[in-house]
């Protein structure tokens, strides 16, 4: 494997004629080597999971060696988050934004000796849950050193088919958080595309008015970031706090739809969008319907994925596995 990509390396390196916006085939090589030992050296949804291997398998997509060279390059601007990186964005949600708002919501002293103690007990009267089943309580409650006991992700009881069967589960979320003496409420999501689903777990947290509540996403596209904070303004969820963790950026975001003031899409980033948006049928298969389009789920244009699995809103050249005649980078679990 490592003979074929330096075989590759060389060809590309042999021509000198490159655009400027393509990286130096020696600095390209190491990062590749560095992603494939350290960042990139894990990934759960396939379990013979080898980096070089996969890439070299989605390189075989490309058709030209200067089709190769983009790959390759895009992949300095993709993110990509091992289990390092996303275990520290819990340690960085709980003495970050969780107990910044403890001592806001409950008035704290920060300068009084005990003021650990005092968030220790305030942590143990919080339910820190998850948002859906992709944020895993479990882990926190490891990182963190928690004692957390959280049997339910609020998904669960969004979306009922009738109105009575929305307020029982309201009474039986209400009963419970009684029940377990829990005086405020922090709700986890791992990862937010969009923000379309997520508006409905919002919208059901909005019936406990009772409740101080902190909805924190882990990581979030800018569109959804966007969207959240339109909804929660709109909705005038007075409880409800919302800070997230890491915004990607929007100059890692292929969307059409941009802010007047994000700055402009690097030009090796406009190459691959545009080989995207050529290469869609090739990446999907003509005889499959029903697919987002070629910038991923509701065309937010990511370029992202966890050693957890890879999102939708991802460009499908990256994760699209449903069509066998395309081989994906990060094939996707359907959750």
């Amino acid at each position: 494997m490592e003979n074929k990509l330096m075989e590759l390396f060389i060809e590309i390196g042999e021509c000198t004629n490159w655009d400027d916006y393509y990286e130096h085939p020696e600095i390209l090589r190491s990062k590749i080597e560095c992603y494939s030992d350290k960042l990139m050296n894990k990934y759960d949804p396939e379990s013979a999971w080898n980096f070089q291997l996969y890439l070299l398998n989605w390189l075989e997509n490309a058709e030209t060696t200067e089709e190769k060279y983009l790959f390759l390059n895009s992949l300095s601007y993709f993110t990509f988050f091992n289990r390092e990186q996303c275990n520290a964005l819990y340690l960085e949600a709980l003495h970050g934004p969780i107990f910044k708002w403890l001592i806001d919501k409950k008035n704290l002293n920060i300068l009084d000796e005990s003021i650990d103690d005092i968030l220790s007990e305030k942590i143990k009267s919080t339910f820190i849950s998850a948002a859906t089943d992709s944020t895993n309580i479990s882990t926190m409650r490891h990182i963190c050193g928690l004692h957390l006991h959280s049997p339910y992700t609020w998904h669960l009881f969004i979306n009922p088919d009738d109105e009575e069967e929305k307020i029982n589960n309201i009474n039986f979320c209400k009963k419970y958080l009684r029940k377990q003496g829990y005086e405020q409420i922090v709700v986890l999501e791992d990862f937010i595309g969009s923000g379309n689903q997520t508006k409905g777990i919002i919208d059901f947290l909005g019936n406990f008015p009772e409740w101080e509540i902190l909805f924190i996403p882990l990581l979030i596209c800018p569109q959804g970031d966007i969207a959240i904070s339109k909804h929660l303004r709109t909705k005038g969820y007075n409880n409800i706090s919302y800070e997230p963790i890491s915004i990607l950026p929007w100059e890692l975001i292929l969307a059409d739809e941009r802010p007047p003031d994000s700055n402009k899409l690097p030009d090796l980033l406009i190459k691959l969008k545009e080989y995207a948006k050529n290469n869609y049928t090739r990446v999907i298969g003509k005889e499959i319907d029903g697919f987002d389009g070629y910038l991923g789920y509701k065309d937010i244009g990511a370029l992202f994925a966890k050693y957890t699995n890879c999102p939708n809103n991802t460009l499908p050249l990256y994760h699209e596995n449903r069509n066998k005649k395309w081989k994906s980078l990060f094939p996707r679990s359907e959750r």
